[in-house]
């Protein structure tokens, strides 16, 4: 038998959901907009008096690099994923990761811009004595307006690109991270199954002594994995070691090369004087910062002490953050 279909009877849902969707989300749309329009002129503000204070700051400019490479050459330890995303952030391109930015940014403007504009052309809003219903329409409308003003004005392709260059530097900074994650957990793993023949001949004539019968099939996986989580652990603080000491040397380094600078230019050392990279007695400097610092790190513990910890609780909480995200393999 035929199959005959009745076109009229298809009806374009595809709008009619789009439609109703954004009747349902305008709501959330609107306050959307209202938070970015309060909150636009605070991030105008402070990006201006960012830009102000960064020309104020010029003459010391090489002053900056140098305070940093000292925190990272005493406590640059304590904060592993926190250095290591900076540093492969680095090496993934951190100036493309700028200019992304730059890019969403301008278009943000220029979408804010139209809708403000657009916003001063529209009719005056609702009276006071309005009804609650009408007030809620207009919302809607208005949201509605700046979303249509917005998608006009902003360059589609310039947004696509810039999303997609974020996202794929961000991916590849995670990438890098869980790399080396996976890389201390598989070397734990094997420190763990070392250690255990050794642990296991010990522990288990003690545990088959102090358990039931019934309970002796347990004893060689739970000292398997105990073997294996102390393999890690001590692998994740092999770890911690190593980014402490290539904290330490390029954090000494720094100190060297911008203090040098700073201090040339604030007049506190002849040009002639400035020690070359490539001189001997740079890397002797370098080496003995990078020692000192070290040797600092290890007597603390890899931790801050009092009040450096709770200055920099906003910084442990990024660290908190990068390790939950590199850790949520």
């Amino acid at each position: 038998p035929e199959c005959r279909v009745n076109m009229a009877e298809i009806k374009p849902q595809s709008s009619l959901d789009l439609v109703t969707i954004y009747k349902k989300a305008s709501p959330y749309i609107g306050k959307a907009f209202h938070a970015i329009e309060v909150a636009t002129p605070y991030v105008k503000s402070g990006w201006e008096k960012l830009l102000i204070l960064s020309k104020n700051a010029e003459p010391f400019q090489h002053w900056g690099p140098a305070i940093f490479g000292l925190f990272l050459v005493f406590f640059g330890g304590r904060f592993l994923s926190t250095i290591a995303a900076a540093e492969a952030m680095r090496l993934m391109g951190f100036d493309r990761f700028l200019s992304h930015l730059r890019v969403l940014w301008q278009n943000y403007q220029t979408g804010v811009a139209a809708a403000m504009k657009d916003e001063d052309a529209s009719p005056s809003a609702p009276a006071r004595g309005g009804s609650q219903v009408a007030v809620k329409t207009s919302d809607e409308d208005k949201a509605l307006r700046t979303f249509k003003v917005i998608l006009k004005s902003v360059d589609p392709k310039q947004v696509t690109g810039a999303v997609a260059g974020i996202y794929e530097i961000l991916l590849a900074v995670i990438a890098t991270l869980r790399l080396k994650f996976a890389a201390s957990v598989t070397l734990g793993c094997s420190m763990g199954d070392i250690f255990f023949k050794a642990a296991d001949k010990f522990a288990r004539p003690h545990l088959e002594n102090g358990i039931p019968a019934e309970y002796h099939k347990w004893i060689e996986p739970t000292v398997g994995y105990t073997c294996k989580a102390i393999g890690v652990s001590l692998a994740w603080m092999l770890q911690r070691v190593m980014s402490a000491i290539h904290c330490s040397l390029r954090g000494a380094q720094i100190v060297v090369t911008h203090g040098q600078k700073a201090a040339v230019q604030s007049g506190l050392l002849q040009p002639g004087r400035v020690l070359d990279e490539s001189s001997p007695v740079y890397t002797v400097v370098v080496t003995g910062i990078a020692l000192a610092g070290f040797l600092n790190q290890l007597v603390y513990g890899f931790g801050l002490p009092f009040p450096l910890n709770v200055l920099f609780l906003p910084v442990y909480i990024v660290e908190w953050l990068i390790t939950e995200i590199i850790g949520g393999v």
